[in-house]
């Protein structure tokens, strides 16, 4: 009967690389364009999971975004099913080794070797899983730290310490079509343990849950609802268990199941396994820095496990807050309410603590670490420390972006992997140097990253050994604030910069990565280092070997997979939002204004305007009903031109020629809800409406007194006039600038014909 096998680990580090070889990464493409094209055929099976392309929809709902909306609703549905697939995999066919740990497994000195597994997983081809659980799998594991913890805690360390099957990999996906094909024997062993079909659109189209009141199984369905109706609210409506709106009554007790109370449920199960079992709650397996080293008898030193012990004293008093017959807590933010009040009281203090002396509040270490124990429960009710079927949709983001560049079709191949490789080895550096800082990678580089993050153990080995002290396991965040993203990869640009005396780290040459790099190799403030003039000569030689004008979205461009937008924006966000969106606007329109020997039309810029608005900026999100809340990516400075700003081309050509005529192609802001700029032709209505937005009711500032001069306030004043600019102020200082809370954004503009953006102080409308 075929099963998995264990085997020694070798003692020598020879036979176990490292680090990756270029073989491992080629087949990661070959995996990564059979990911892409599962999904294509997915998405695009009409009528699947009863989701149909030609549905009814209100007049105001255009048909391709309808499409759009629908192909993105079978995809996500299919995943929530692999993901379920997937948990049954993990649980019922991989190995285990017990017993599972304990609390206090965890405070003895042993505990430091958890990583040091004596037995790992033999991987062979009658054991491979299907492509849609290799596919969650493959997400699982590229979430470091949270894939460390599920493995030690659940016992699957022999499974941690193996490296990704490569070579059978490798083998079983065809080169030309990606097409995966597996054993008889892998078939029969999935479908004999799992009691699920291969093939995931085989299998039912409803599922079960068990009822967090009376514990039967209910059986609910996979997606349930009408045809979409409005755009802005996709699937609101839809009730099955991959819709946001999931809802059933249980037929046995009439309780009403709901996403916040399968999380509740998940959390009491938890909560009952630390006081019966003395099992950990979630979160709590290793330090801050992601290491599992033992901890001592002193509180001290074992802030991660603070929040076991803290739930250990409010044990009893919590799972009645939270017994479904009281009816007194309806979600996990309430949950997180019940321990900040019980976190005032001194005794439950004492007691977490095991001493009579007592801190008037918990640490700001033992703080983080509470924190990070609620968040797994965030938007998850599964048994995994982080919400799967959200990494898979997020990792999408880069598989397509992969598909796109098309390298493993590509003739220079094996020079692009070798190139990603040695920029990755220095990537690697710099995140380890600078644990304070967040490095973002480039396409090529997180393709190196995450291949070396499919072999976990040894990429721990080499995380905690270049690691200054102390040791740090470095992670790799699939969520990340699309803001933050864009400010760490500035910074992830000057530092490679640095470290190779001059050389360019994100060789695309789209809008956004000319943006960022313009104020480090050009601005006021940037370096006086000899090697800055080679650094700006390899730029000159980048652009020389790019035709701007064309599609150039196959280069090393950022990878955004990782970039959220959370729904709720505070206003602080918001302003830092639009200010971000037009500094790297104006930094790109300066470094437009350097390449005009390159022959780089102004069709560039527009293409700038018309993706800022999905840079950093508070559009409405994708409508993804499926995904977490906090889990909407967004896309950063791709080239072409999609669907939507195409319909509104031939409107706004329209609308800059009769504005061309009248105000003579000054650069100005007016209330007449359009930026005109200089030479430019079409922008989208997105676009167009948010500039203005941002732009209405700003200090009117003359270039020469952002730059010290105290003059040309006239002559600032006068085009304001002339052009019955509504809601401005003109001043003639820098020292006139208000001081106002909330003042972020400056407009500068002279009668040169010329608007300029800066960061400065001024007034939002």
């Amino acid at each position: 009967m075929t099963s998995f096998s264990l085997s020694d680990v070798p003692t020598s580090p020879f036979p176990v690389p490292t680090f990756i070889t270029p073989k491992q990464c080629v087949t990661h493409l070959k995996l990564l364009s059979a990911f892409a094209e599962l999904r294509d055929v997915i998405s695009n099976n009409d009528g699947l999971f009863g989701l149909y392309d030609q549905g009814e929809h209100r007049e105001n709902v255009a048909r391709d975004n309808y499409q759009d909306l629908v192909r993105e609703k079978r995809w996500a549905v299919y995943v929530a099913r692999a993901v379920k697939r997937y948990t049954d995999w993990w649980f019922r066919c991989l190995p285990s080794q017990k017993p599972l740990p304990t609390m206090a497994d965890i405070r003895k000195d042993a505990y430091a070797k958890v990583v040091k597994p004596k037995k790992i997983v033999q991987w062979h081809e009658d054991v491979l899983p299907p492509l849609d659980v290799l596919m969650v799998w493959h997400s699982h594991m590229l979430n470091p730290r949270k894939y460390l913890e599920d493995c030690i805690r659940y016992g699957k360390m022999c499974v941690w310490g193996a490296r990704f099957p490569w070579e059978l990999v490798d083998r079983q996906i065809d080169g030309t079509t990606f097409e995966y094909t597996t054993t008889g024997e892998a078939r029969r062993y999935f479908e004999t343990h799992i009691n699920s079909s291969w093939d995931n659109l085989f299998d039912p189209p409803t599922t079960t849950v068990p009822c967090p009141n009376c514990g039967i199984q209910i059986v609910v369905e996979w997606t349930m609802g009408q045809d979409l109706a409005d755009v802005k609210l996709p699937f609101e409506d839809f009730t099955g268990l991959a819709d946001k709106g999931f809802r059933a009554t249980c037929h046995n007790c009439q309780y009403l199941i709901d996403h916040d109370r399968l999380k509740l449920a998940k959390w009491r199960q938890d909560v009952q396994s630390l006081l019966e079992q003395n099992r950990p709650m979630p979160g709590c397996f290793y330090n801050l820095r992601g290491v599992p080293f033992p901890v001592s008898q002193s509180w001290k030193d074992a802030a991660f496990l603070y929040p076991s012990q803290l739930i250990r004293v409010v044990a009893n008093d919590i799972l009645e807050y939270t017994n479904p017959k009281t009816n007194k807590c309806h979600n996990i933010a309430a949950v997180r309410n019940y321990l900040n009040k019980r976190l005032q009281e001194r005794r439950v203090l004492q007691l977490a603590h095991d001493s009579i002396i007592s801190k008037v509040r918990p640490v700001r270490t033992e703080k983080i670490c509470i924190r990070r124990m609620i968040s797994r429960y965030w938007d998850n009710s599964g048994p995994f420390s982080l919400d799967l079927l959200g990494a898979v949709i997020r990792q999408g983001k880069f598989i397509q972006q992969m598909d796109r560049t098309n390298w493993i079709r590509a003739p220079t191949l094996h020079a692009t992997i070798s190139r990603s490789i040695k920029k990755y080895s220095v990537f690697f550096g710099i995140m380890a140097d600078n644990p304070k800082q967040m490095a973002v990678p480039t396409l090529d580089v997180d393709l190196a990253w995450h291949t070396h993050q499919l072999s976990p153990m040894q990429y721990y080995n080499c995380s905690v050994g270049l690691a200054s002290s102390p040791l740090r396991f470095m992670d790799h965040n699939d969520k990340v604030d699309e803001v933050d993203l864009t400010i760490g990869f500035e910074w992830t640009c000057k530092a490679y910069r640095e470290v190779t005396d001059g050389e360019i780290y994100s060789e695309c040459v789209c809008w956004f990565c000319e943006a960022v790099r313009y104020p480090d190799l050009y601005g006021h403030f940037r370096s006086s280092l000899l090697w800055l003039s080679d650094a700006r000569k390899a730029v000159d030689e980048l652009r020389r070997q790019h035709d701007h004008a064309s599609k150039s979205d196959n280069g090393p461009h950022i990878s955004v997979h990782s970039a959220v937008r959370p729904q709720k924006i505070s206003e602080v966000d918001r302003i830092k939002r639009e200010t971000r969106a037009l500094q790297l606007l104006e930094a790109y329109r300066k470094s437009l204004g350097r390449a005009k020997k390159h022959s780089r039309s102004s069709k560039a810029l527009v293409s700038a305007i018309a993706a800022v608005n999905s840079v950093v900026l508070p559009t409405s999100p994708p409508s993804d009903t499926v995904i977490s809340q906090d889990e909407i990516s967004s896309s950063f400075g791709e080239d072409e031109v999609n669907p939507e700003r195409k319909d509104h081309a031939q409107n706004i050509e329209d609308f800059f020629d009769v504005w061309m005529v009248r105000l003579m192609g000054k650069g100005i802001v007016f209330q007449g809800r359009a930026v005109l700029l200089p030479r430019v032709g079409i922008v989208s209505l997105a676009g167009m409406h948010l500039l203005v937005g941002l732009l209405q009711g700003a200090v009117v500032v003359p270039e020469d007194v952002v730059e010290g001069e105290e003059e040309g306030a006239q002559d600032a004043e006068a085009v304001a006039g002339d052009l019955n600019i509504g809601n401005c102020t003109t001043i003639g200082s820098a020292a006139q600038i208000p001081e106002r809370s909330g003042d972020l954004l400056l407009l500068v503009m002279t009668a040169s014909d010329e608007v300029r953006l800066d960061h400065g102080r001024s007034t939002l409308s």
